[in-house]
């Protein structure tokens, strides 16, 4: 059987049948979602020590990033390379000027070198994900308060995608009018077939969100889904402990490894490895029916990510690293 270790997703569901179809026979399909809407909000901020009235939904954050783009990035958007191949994609799609600042050869990036290109291209939007896609690194809160000061500085808009933020580490996020959060549920919340994409904001940015949105852009089931686990903090806690828990064993199972290829440290429910084997352990591994991410670009072929696992699948994962060790040796 193979296992897919390639789209950054949860390698269960987070509720019973049982649940499931509880939510199912309660929801008034003939409704529009008003109050389940509302209602999730309320559970989401509570969950998380927001402001249930800065937050807004749309149909995955994929809508949001391209949404974000259409609204804010009239004079260009710019990102960081790596990152989230979609920015570009949404970008394209409505004929936005588009760059890119490009890591060092290790997937770092040059906080000074991003400022320089703020203020050489002055964009009108700028996207980064923290913690970061495909790198998985975390960024300081010092790193982001410059980019919303700089990108504030010329009247434009910073989007931090905190689409990983729940693996992370809790942290001090810049408070400027221009900042945007951009969350869902894909990721440690297990959610992304339901497509529920939240944006934070506030004052007139936060209008400004509500003004592009539609009236009802989340389907009451899918609302009604996410209430049921967000309405049950003790299953939510136990939820986003074995998820954290598949992380810490996807960390320690690449231990086995990374005296022979680039590990990069994560933050996120994924792992991103590159260098000379990392190809080739990627390769060998996919043989054995567990199939990571793998890139074409150019200074990306030598990467290759992988995303958590199932705790009773890491022992077989292990193995597998083990032998191919001892293969190269």
């Amino acid at each position: 059987m193979t296992v897919f270790m390639n789209r950054n997703i949860s390698p269960k569901r987070p509720l019973t049948d049982e649940q499931l179809i509880e939510v199912v026979t309660q929801t008034a399909f003939h409704e529009y979602p008003e109050k389940e809407s509302t209602r999730f909000k309320e559970l989401y901020a509570n969950y998380n020590q927001l402001d249930p009235n800065q937050i807004e939904l749309a149909n995955g954050a994929d809508e949001w990033l391209q949404k974000l783009m259409i609204q804010f990035g009239q004079e260009g958007v710019l990102t960081i390379s790596p990152d989230f191949f979609m920015y570009e994609d949404y970008a394209r799609q409505i004929n936005r000027p588009f760059w890119k600042v490009e890591s060092d050869e290790n997937f770092d990036f040059d906080l000074e070198k991003v400022l320089e290109e703020i203020q050489k291209l002055r964009p009108s939007l700028l996207l980064v994900s923290n913690p970061q896609n495909p790198t998985g690194k975390q960024f300081s809160s010092e790193f982001l308060q410059a980019i919303a000061d700089e990108m504030e500085s010329i009247g434009g808009y910073f989007v931090i995608d905190e689409a990983y933020v729940e693996f992370g580490d809790d942290y001090h996020r810049p408070s400027n009018d221009n900042v945007i959060i951009i969350r869902t549920l894909s990721k440690i919340y297990a959610m992304a077939g339901l497509r529920i994409g939240i944006a934070i904001a506030k004052e007139e940015t936060f209008a400004k969100l509500i003004d592009i949105n539609h009236p009802y852009p989340v389907s009451n089931l899918a609302l009604n889904v996410a209430n049921a686990m967000f309405s049950n903090k003790e299953q939510l806690d136990a939820w986003v402990a074995y998820q954290k828990e598949c992380q810490l064993k996807l960390i320690q199972a690449l231990t086995l490894v990374d005296d022979v290829i680039k590990v990069k440290p994560t933050q996120s429910n994924f792992i991103m490895t590159y260098g000379k084997s990392a190809r080739d352990l990627g390769e060998y591994l996919s043989e054995n029916g567990f199939v990571g991410r793998t890139y074409d670009a150019d200074h990306l072929k030598d990467v290759v990510r992988y995303s958590i696992l199932d705790i009773d699948k890491y022992d077989e994962f292990e193995d597998l690293l083990k032998t191919w060790r001892k293969q190269i040796d």
